[in-house]
């Protein structure tokens, strides 16, 4: 499942990758991670499916607040996924 997302590894993961990641490797759904940081589940669809670019702050206050992970430790993790 978490093979489905391509990543190469000379170029730092996009917003939406970074996020739909994360949020398949914590277990939750589209509308629990909207739910708990206050936005729409749409707002989070359209940005994992890459329709609207999420900013920065917007990907590491879910990152850290909801998903309780480290920008970092997501972006390594992704890569060595990868290989």
């Amino acid at each position: 499942m978490l093979s489905q997302i391509n990543i190469q590894a000379n170029r730092t993961p996009k917003g939406a990758d970074i996020l739909k990641f994360a949020r398949k490797c914590r277990g939750f759904t589209q509308a629990e991670s909207a739910a708990s940081y206050g936005i729409e589940e749409r707002t989070l669809r359209r940005w994992e499916n890459n329709e609207y670019n999420p900013r920065w702050n917007d990907v590491i206050g879910l990152l850290e607040d909801v998903y309780s992970l480290d920008v970092a430790h997501v972006i390594l993790g992704m890569i060595h996924t990868d290989e």
